[in-house]
């Protein structure tokens, strides 16, 4: 078996145990080649993939050409922050434990004010308003967040119950012959499911023929959006529990579990294992280039 790499083949060497084939020496991930890795984050380098950024090569190219400090600059629109507020605020409402990072953090305080303006203050210090629009639309946005934020209380006790559940924790996982890991987070967790959140925020609108806005509500999905069933077949690759993705927005909440077909077993690992391919021929395309991003370009169209 072989790996086409920086113009020429290098040897893979399968290990074989009872007539199967369960491992591969990685004799070819040298230091040549993780230096390839190098260029990435401003120089400080890739060490590992995320399922949210496994879509599209050109946009991951664009966005982690610059190192994390530069990308953390970046002003956003009031959507995201909202996403932040209502999941953050519903996870220290309904869960034990918290990791941020390596630190297992456990969830005393349980009053909603006091969490609520935590999360509020850390927005409006991490994520200043990128124009006048935005700042009004953040302003608007906190009456419709206590809603969500008791839909998402909803949702997480109907798929948990009173199961003790855990928040953020990492999970990793990769194919044998990838350089780097997939490394990604649960929002929700118990000993038996898993549970991935997505909040629909309201969208700003402007008045018709005044200089007016006022917020419009979101609809919910009727299916799931294939790019959230990526991240949930890696999480179910990763602890083999039952999954589930729901969305939520102010008036509703709206579960997918393993009887739609999307969230099947097997539907899940066929994801997974396309994402898992997918990030291995972009470490392919990066090695042959010899990580030099300005050499990407013609071939990026041809890899989302």
């Amino acid at each position: 078996m072989y790996l086409f790499t920086c113009n020429k083949f290098l040897p893979i060497y399968i290990l074989k145990t009872k007539g199967k084939t369960n491992d591969i020496k990685q004799d070819y991930i040298t230091k040549e080649i993780l230096d390839y890795f190098k260029s990435f984050n401003g120089g400080q380098g890739l060490d590992h993939w995320s399922p949210s950024s496994s879509q599209n090569f050109t946009r991951f190219v664009l966005n982690y050409s610059l190192p994390q400090e530069i990308r953390r600059l970046f002003r956003i629109r009031y959507k995201a922050p909202f996403g932040n507020l209502v999941n953050n605020t519903a996870q220290r409402l309904t869960c034990e434990v918290l990791y941020q990072g390596d630190k297992k953090i456990t969830l005393e305080n349980k009053n909603y004010d006091e969490i609520f303006q935590q999360e509020l203050d850390a927005i409006d210090k991490n994520s200043p308003p990128v124009d006048a629009k935005d700042k009004l639309a953040r302003e608007m946005m906190i009456s419709y967040a206590h809603p969500t934020i008791e839909n998402m209380k909803k949702a997480v006790k109907e798929i948990f119950g009173n199961e003790k559940l855990v928040a953020e924790r990492y999970v990793s996982s990769k194919s044998d012959d990838m350089v780097n890991d997939i490394i990604g987070r649960i929002d929700y967790e118990s000993n038996d499911k898993i549970g991935e959140a997505k909040t629909k925020p309201v969208s700003i609108k402007k008045k018709r023929g005044k200089d007016e806005y006022y917020m419009a509500t979101t609809q919910l999905p009727n299916d799931p959006d294939p790019m959230h069933i990526s991240q949930v077949a890696f999480y179910y690759h990763c602890t083999n529990r039952k999954p589930f993705l729901f969305y939520v927005n102010e008036n509703e909440y709206r579960i997918f579990d393993d009887t739609h077909d999307m969230l099947r077993p097997d539907y899940l690992k066929e994801q997974y294992n396309l994402m898992a391919q997918r990030l291995k021929s972009w470490e392919e395309l990066i090695i042959f280039c010899k990580g030099d991003i300005q050499s990407y370009h013609p071939l990026l169209n041809h890899q989302n």
